[in-house]
């Protein structure tokens, strides 16, 4: 198996349906265990204006999927997603775990998602908060702190990459960002126990952090609000939710992704 370069639609559709359940159930469980981390150390409170969606509905009326959100409550947390869609008998889940920290402080947000194509897709990355290039001291204080881990699963013949054909997604990834398509076992072997270490590191990056300068924060209020609604508009894998949920509902879904519905 080679490294994977096509959208994942295309990747679904070339297989044939499997059931995936028991694979399902335990990408959901690393989830439950990266939330429990973040959960625990961050005073969150669950915003409760989507609680309508709590349960996501197919076309048939049939639950395939659930959605939490959260924001900060003593915290420097905006917006967390804690969702995942999905037909796990069929091979095709999407799990998610989201997490955009507010300008109060410019630690990177954190994206994590997992699910099955019918191989296991998994990604975690810390989404810069300014641009790389210009910003090398951003880099250093936040991303270096993970390179070694990188480098040691790119160099780990078990770990294939899955390299996003759409550009503007390609473009969001960090220097840092795990972004792979592979077969369970060595998900579990080589990329889960990686992943958890993200989520590891990125609690303790929120908890130290300094405040960001007054004068700092409108204007990465402003980037960040126009990243996180641009990443989920132009997702290529909203197809699979169109399919799935119906055109209005996916439109609903991705308004909440990007908090374009809260209290």
């Amino acid at each position: 198996m080679s490294d994977t370069t096509q959208q994942l639609a295309d990747v679904l559709d070339s297989r044939k349906p499997v059931d995936n359940t028991e694979v399902f159930n335990y990408l959901l469980n690393v989830r439950e265990q990266a939330w429990t981390m973040i959960n625990s150390a961050l005073s969150l409170r669950e915003d409760l204006k989507c609680k309508d969606v709590e349960n996501i509905p197919d076309l048939q009326g049939n639950t395939v999927g659930n959605m939490h959100t959260y924001t900060g409550d003593k915290s420097p947390i905006d917006w967390i997603i804690c969702s995942w869609i999905g037909k796990p008998e069929t091979g095709f889940t999407n799990i998610h775990l989201t997490c955009w920290v507010n300008d109060e402080i410019d630690v990177p947000h954190l994206g994590m998602a997992l699910g099955t194509a019918p191989d296991v897709f998994c990604y975690v990355d810390y989404l810069p908060r300014y641009e790389a290039v210009s910003n090398p001291d951003h880099l250093d204080q936040y991303h270096e702190s993970m390179n070694q881990k990188w480098i040691g699963l790119r160099r780990d013949p078990a770990y294939k990459t899955f390299n996003p054909v759409h550009l503007y997604t390609r473009s969001t990834l960090s220097p840092i960002a795990v972004c792979g398509l592979l077969p369970f076992a060595d998900f579990k072997s080589t990329v889960e126990p990686v992943m958890l270490d993200y989520v590891r590191n990125w609690v303790e990056l929120v908890k130290n952090a300094k405040p960001v300068a007054q004068e700092r924060r409108a204007a990465l209020k402003a980037r960040d609000e126009l990243v996180r609604r641009t990443i989920v508009e132009k997702d290529p894998a909203n197809i699979l939710a169109d399919r799935m949920l119906g055109i209005p509902m996916r439109e609903r879904l991705v308004r909440i992704l990007h908090a374009g519905e809260r209290e």
